[in-house]
């Protein structure tokens, strides 16, 4: 891996580390469902860090897929399998990626139709998913060096 690359990624995990680090401490000030899904300043928040978080992880996978050399994956769906079968991320990793690209498409471009309990299920139950492929990727790293 050439040193630009690994710099960027290591740019990528930096910034998912500040935006967790974001969500964490947003989620330990929320009380209730009905608090966050009552309160804009709070999902739109939750939104806004989720949606970098995905794009990080997105855009760190886009860059090992090239700097490895690995078939691009025909569609944004295919992504998590294609760094899942060269055995960078996890077999229990997988599962909880695999719809990350259409969740950050809602995000993106659907932010009408944004189910808000389905952003507090996430931010309460899912951010270890973000810090799992943390771990993943930074332990692949090491492996390259």
């Amino acid at each position: 891996m050439t040193k630009i690359t690994r710099q960027k990624i290591f740019e990528k995990i930096y910034q998912l580390d500040e935006y967790l680090s974001n969500l964490k401490q947003l989620r330990n000030e929320i009380q209730s469902q009905e608090q966050f899904l009552s309160d804009f300043r709070l999902y739109g928040l939750a939104e806004r860090y989720l949606q970098l978080c995905c794009q990080s992880i997105i855009d760190v996978s886009h860059l090992i897929i090239i700097e490895e050399g690995i078939n691009k994956p025909e569609s944004q769906k295919e992504i998590f399998s294609a760094i899942y079968e060269k055995k960078i991320i996890s077999k229990e990793l997988f599962p909880h990626l695999k719809g990350l690209t259409g969740f950050r498409n809602i995000l993106v471009h659907e932010y009408g139709k944004i189910d808000r309990k389905k952003i507090y299920q996430y931010l309460m139950k899912r951010l270890g998913d973000i810090e799992s492929f943390r771990k993943e990727i930074l332990a692949f790293l090491k492996k390259q060096s």
